[in-house]
């Protein structure tokens, strides 16, 4: 099985490192921004005001919501959710094509000629697929960390629940795109429903947030869960949310197992 570890490293790292790459880059931007526009916060703020509480409250402008006059606030008004939104994106795309890509590229029947069971590539796959998540945020804790103490007053609580809030959702969009990877074998196919549900349910937390008929949406929108109020400004969150992403995370780990050891696999 460690083999077939590195051999998943080796065969996503160009994937990493591009991912990687474009989080981490308009990361920076995003805070190295805000000395610019500090000294028009309030005008900013003024013009917000104007706008229906909704719409702010998609951005945590609300009132008792995030400080822009502060770096963190700053910055989880729009680039958390760019954190959320790409993260998520890789993190389908890595879950989806760990699995599917292997029928699809008719490297399957090697992989199972080989002493390895299929729970060890099961394991061996979903190691990977962690791994490249906690290096990621890992890596981008590190590079906030230098950007915020160089611009602000370093708040490492913060910078900590800003990376973890993420990762959580990062990891739930893996384990269902890997799921959804067992049923599905080309992987042009499964990435871009794994695509879909990221977008969709980012849309889904839209109309629960501006539709109060419809606040119950909520609860099925992951990006509720680690919203920017409660990780950014509150680190915290709630725990009947925290259920609802293990659950998930271990309902689609369990099926994933399930099925995949069931499956008539196509060479």
């Amino acid at each position: 099985m460690k083999l077939l570890i590195r051999t998943e490293f080796k065969r996503t790292f160009r994937s990493f490192i591009l991912w990687a790459s474009i989080i981490i880059g308009l990361t920076i931007l995003e805070i190295t921004l805000f000395p610019a526009f500090k000294d028009s916060i309030s005008d900013l703020e003024a013009m917000m005001s104007t706008f229906p509480e909704s719409f702010l409250e998609l951005f945590g402008l609300t009132q008792g919501g995030l400080d822009l006059t502060t770096a963190y606030g700053w910055f989880g008004m729009e680039g958390y959710l760019f954190l959320l939104l790409i993260g998520g994106s890789y993190a389908g795309i890595l879950g989806s094509g760990i699995l599917s890509k292997e029928e699809d590229d008719k490297t399957i029947e090697f992989l199972l000629a080989k002493p390895i069971s299929r729970n060890q590539v099961l394991l061996g796959k979903a190691i990977v697929v962690f791994i490249n998540l906690v290096l990621l945020n890992v890596i981008l804790f590190g590079v906030m960390s230098i950007i915020f103490a160089s611009i602000t007053d370093y708040e490492f609580e913060t910078t900590l629940f800003i990376c973890l809030g993420p990762l959580l959702l990062e990891v739930l969009f893996a384990a269902v795109s890997m799921f959804i990877g067992v049923f599905m074998t080309k992987s042009r196919t499964v990435m871009s429903t794994s695509l879909g549900i990221v977008m969709g349910l980012y849309f889904v937390e839209i109309i629960a947030t501006v539709t109060d008929k419809l606040d119950f949406l909520k609860y099925f929108s992951p990006y509720e869960y680690v919203n920017a109020i409660s990780v950014v400004k509150d680190h915290s969150i709630e725990p009947v949310y925290l259920l609802i992403i293990f659950g998930v995370i271990l309902f689609s780990g369990f099926g994933t197992w399930f099925f995949y050891n069931r499956k008539d696999i196509s060479v």
